[in-house]
């Protein structure tokens, strides 16, 4: 299956992003926990703020899902890569 240009811009900006969305996990996380520690110390967490720490939570966790199918993509590239040199020797 051969991937056209349109694939591959997007396939390359996935893996150049790869970093980007390690970064934003983690901070994303950093933030929720902080957000929920802060309430809890300041004793007024209510639904909606629960809420949105589970929101904060939620898309740290989907941007290390966006991180670990980058990494495995840009392992896939290195791999087809490295066949298809070998296939030219």
């Amino acid at each position: 299956m051969e991937l056209d240009d349109k694939d591959m811009k997007f396939f390359n900006r996935l893996l150049r992003r790869k970093n980007y969305f390690f970064l934003f996990s983690i901070l994303s996380s950093i933030m929720g926990v902080a957000v929920l520690v802060y309430h809890l110390i300041a004793r007024d967490l209510d639904a909606s703020k629960f809420v949105l720490v589970v929101f904060i939570l939620l898309a740290g966790k989907a941007n290390l899902r966006q991180y670990k199918i980058s990494l495995l993509l840009s392992r896939i590239k290195q791999s087809a890569d490295t066949s298809k040199q070998g296939s030219r020797v």
